[in-house]
């Protein structure tokens, strides 16, 4: 929790105003339509500005005046038409910046390195793609009324300077009070959006994480205790919102204070002018006129302030996201080149610098072999695939295919080349033929389809079902079983048809009948393919080429079966467990 707090202190003292500003040179912003928003927001003011003297007749009761009429309908009808050109533009700013900042914001989240991910829960990010945009949103329509808020209380006071140098001089007192409040509220403000938007993340992150193993949590009679820690959430973000209002309550009153301040002036200053004989009524009519201007330009100043500043505060989140860099992808070798040997080669790896995982590693994965990698739960036989798949990399040494080392190899050729399947079979939301396709390369025909479904023994379950392949499933759908999630992703593999297999327990959860099967299609997929396993199916064990024996981080053996088993301590223990069970 200390480090959770220190984090988001850090993370407020370095939202500066650069990086919010350069967050918004990241998205794509339609500035020819700010442009365009910010000339009608002009304009609204400059119509409102001309609209004064008219406005001021009708006060002194002077409609009757030549070409009175005429010019008071045509500026209102100028005024309503650049008012409705104005929150046109405004409006497809919202828009296009709305779709143009969640365009980003995926794509970025889709290009981080996978240790972006290790620093904070992944359901968290969904509220940068959600909620954080709604706040960035604000600032560019803010910043555009403004500016013109700011063009239109100057002008405002510049005519009310003409008419009354005096009486204007006295206005000038209220300004540098209010500009305190709002600055002072700003900070608040840009604080406590700050809080909001974390404690948002928070518990969109807690509710999406619960939802998603409700399963588990009933089959563990957890519901009390799960509810009482859904409160707690909800508590936090209750007490930012809380905060939030208040503040938000503020807001109001003091750009009402700052106005009435202003009109207190105007009148009693006005009144004691004109009652001592230095200023005419008519005079003091046009100054009220323009006032009327300037007041409300003044409280939306202080309104568009707080606007930004929340903007600034909500988003720094996400401004941080798209400071991040993305996976390196500039390799400069294709993998148009021959097959050839994986090594690692005094390969030191940790994910938190701290507590390594692999004690400068070598081993080799040989070209078109099975090679199996055994080792203790925690002795680094995952992390193995994850620097395989290119996640992360080592801090020492190297990891090399060939006479090229992998970092070197076009990020997008070496995963399109990789294929994997892990121990629970990942489904997602769609059909099952969607499903089975999903990374396809390719074109494909609805036979590969049924062909990749049958080598996968899922074809029969598939057809069993009330749509057969248009059958909706989700990572959430019950109606599959663990065993048929697992044939699913198999034939998804199958269908991918990579150079280079990565299987992590690909059979286990597959039942004794169907694993027969499964293990048939698999051993005719690896067939002259490269291919690394995490296993302790024996039958797969015994039917590799290479055997990789990996205890705490370190290489104890590898060889063929005999050699692994003469020189390996763990995998004699292995063998001997196996033939106990």
């Amino acid at each position: 929790m200390i480090k959770a707090k220190n984090q988001n202190k850090s993370n407020i003292g370095n939202a500066s105003w650069k990086s919010f500003l350069a967050f918004y040179t990241k998205i794509n912003m339609p500035w020819h339509i700010l442009a365009m928003t910010l000339i009608m927001g002009f304009a609204t003011t400059k119509v409102n500005l001309l609209l004064v003297p008219y406005t001021s007749a009708i006060y002194k009761a002077e409609i009757a005046n030549e070409g009175f009429l005429a010019g008071f309908i045509f500026w209102s009808v100028i005024a309503a038409l650049v008012q409705m050109s104005y929150g046109f533009f405004q409006g497809f700013l919202r828009l296009i910046t709305n779709r143009n900042i969640r365009r980003n914001i995926w794509a970025k989240l889709l290009r981080i390195p996978m240790s972006e991910y290790d620093k904070e829960e992944p359901q968290s990010f969904i509220s940068r793609i959600t909620s954080d945009v709604e706040l960035a949103l604000s600032a560019p329509s803010g910043a555009v009324s403004f500016v013109s808020s700011i063009y239109g209380l100057t002008v405002a006071y510049l005519e009310m300077n003409k008419i009354y140098p005096e009486l204007a001089r006295y206005i000038l007192f209220v300004v540098p009070v209010a500009l305190i409040l709002i600055v002072i509220i700003g900070k608040f403000q840009y604080r406590i959006n700050f809080v909001v938007q974390n404690a948002l993340s928070a518990i969109t992150s807690y509710f999406g994480e619960r939802v998603s193993n409700i399963y588990y949590i009933k089959s563990t009679s957890m519901e009390n205790e799960e509810y009482e820690a859904g409160i707690k959430a909800s508590q936090e973000k209750y007490k930012a919102d809380f905060l939030a209002a208040v503040l938000s309550s503020l807001q109001t009153p003091i750009g009402y204070i700052a106005q009435y301040a202003i009109m207190i002036v105007v009148f009693v200053g006005g009144a004691f002018f004109v009652r001592s004989g230095q200023m005419e009524i008519g005079e003091l009519v046009e100054f009220y006129s323009y006032s009327m201007i300037l007041l409300p330009s003044f409280f939306e100043i202080v309104t568009q302030w707080q606007n930004i500043k929340g903007a600034q505060g909500g988003t720094a989140k996400i401004a941080a996201l798209m400071a991040l860099e993305n996976e390196v992808n500039d390799g400069k070798v294709s993998m148009n080149i021959p097959d050839a040997d994986i090594k690692f080669e005094n390969t030191v790896f940790s994910y938190d610098n701290e507590n390594v995982i692999l004690h400068g590693t070598n081993f080799t994965i040989p070209k078109n072999k099975k090679t199996v990698i055994l080792g203790s739960n925690g002795s680094g036989k995952t992390t193995v695939f994850k620097l395989l798949e290119r996640f992360y990399k080592p801090q020492q040494g190297k990891i090399s295919f060939g006479k090229n080392d992998i970092s070197d190899i076009k990020l997008e050729d070496w995963r399109a080349a990789v294929g994997y399947v892990s121990q629970n079979g990942h489904l997602i939301p769609g059909t099952i033929r969607e499903n089975i396709a999903y990374g396809t390369n390719h074109d494909y025909s609805e036979e590969e389809i049924i062909r990749a479904a049958k080598l996968a023994n899922a074809y029969d379950f598939i057809m069993e079902l009330e749509q057969g392949f248009d059958t909706y499933v989700s990572p959430f759908n019950v109606k599959i079983s663990g065993g048929e999630k697992q044939r699913l992703a198999i034939a998804r593999i199958i269908m991918k048809d990579p150079d280079y297999l990565l299987l992590d327990e690909a059979t286990s959860s597959l039942d004794i009948i169907c694993r027969q099967d499964v293990l048939g299609a698999l051993k005719s997929l690896m067939d002259n393919r490269t291919t690394i396993m995490i296993s302790h199916d024996m039958d797969l064990v015994k039917d590799a080429d290479h055997i990789i024996v990996i205890d705490d981080g370190s290489i104890e053996a590898e060889g063929s079966y005999s050699e692994t088993l003469a020189a390996s301590s763990s995998f004699q223990k292995f063998i001997a467990l196996q033939e106990i069970r």
